[in-house]
């Protein structure tokens, strides 16, 4: 009679294999007893202690030692345990993403964002995410403030500025920087040039938390603080951006509000040499264990969009 081989003998015992006894194993071991198991597994306790019974039978080893009040690994025990909770904890992992996967993608994403960045950038995002995920609804809240996107239960910001907030889950999206733009006919009235006297005598349109305006000269890197003639201040850019488009002052906005508007002459930058230190611009999302299939979705559709459309 022909020997069996080692190789054989596993095989054979890889196809008789019964996974719901391995899981009901490391089950047992994690919750720490019979009944805790029973109630995890939600099946009844004659069942966990059947399939461990067999289970030890299929591998001709004793797993653990048996008292009427709790139990104790074996040496063999011990390391199936240890081999076997990657297993099962890998194919729980690998299901629940299949399942996700091919699940309709549906509910609510909270958005924050800075008010102009999300005026500018995140209709066409949710109009075109929505389009593919009909399902999906969108509580955006767009604010110049902080938000705490934990104590908020916010699933997604667009942050602008160094991040401080190391809880956060962040993917950088690219960089952004403030430039001193207005009207042509503004322009053509005051006739600024590169005199910055004269700019510090026209009419300015600022930033009602930044009182000083701070530059930096891009042919060697030196820091200014310039004198300006504020006439009107707002909490907000794209405002400040539409009142220098009726040449009532020159701004110092971001470069991603008036980047249209500077390519087809509607607004000009002056003082190319000055503009604002450059700041990230970041996807973040609170570092929880677990992320929804609707969340990720939105971040890869969003980061995709923000970093090939607009920070191309």
């Amino acid at each position: 009679m022909r020997k069996v081989t080692y190789s054989e003998y596993t095989v054979a015992y890889m196809e008789q294999l019964d996974l719901n006894q391995i899981r009901t194993f490391v089950k047992l071991v994690q919750s720490g007893s019979f009944t805790k198991a029973a109630e995890v597994l939600k099946q009844p306790k004659s069942r966990v202690s059947r399939r461990l019974s067999a289970l030890e039978k299929d591998l001709g080893v004793q797993l653990i030692y048996r008292t009427t009040r709790q139990f104790q690994l074996t040496e063999m025990g011990r390391i199936y345990y240890e081999r076997a909770r990657g297993l099962i904890e890998g194919l729980e992992t690998l299901t629940g993403e299949v399942s996700e996967s091919t699940a309709e993608i549906s509910g609510v994403i909270r958005v924050t964002a800075s008010d102009d960045m999300g005026v500018k950038h995140l209709p066409l995002i949710v109009d075109e995410f929505t389009r593919q995920y009909p399902r999906v609804r969108f509580d955006l809240y767009l604010t110049q403030a902080y938000v705490d996107l934990v104590k908020e239960s916010v699933d997604v910001g667009i942050r602008i500025g160094n991040l401080k907030d190391s809880s956060l889950r962040a993917r950088k999206i690219g960089t952004v920087r403030n430039l001193l733009v207005a009207s042509p006919g503004f322009l053509e009235r005051y006739r600024v040039g590169e005199d910055l006297t004269k700019l510090a005598a026209a009419p300015f349109l600022g930033l009602t938390q930044q009182p000083k305006l701070e530059v930096v000269r891009s042919s060697d890197g030196k820091r200014l603080t310039l004198k300006t003639n504020p006439i009107v201040t707002a909490n907000n850019p794209e405002m400040l951006l539409n009142l220098a488009r009726l040449g009532k002052g020159y701004a110092f906005v971001p470069e991603f509000l008036c980047k249209d508007e500077l390519r087809d002459g509607r607004m000009v930058q002056i003082h190319k040499n000055l503009r604002g230190d450059e700041v990230s611009v970041s996807l973040v999302s609170p570092d929880t264990k677990e992320t929804s299939q609707k969340v990720k979705r939105f971040m890869d559709f969003a980061y995709k969009r923000l970093k090939e459309v607009y920070f191309a």
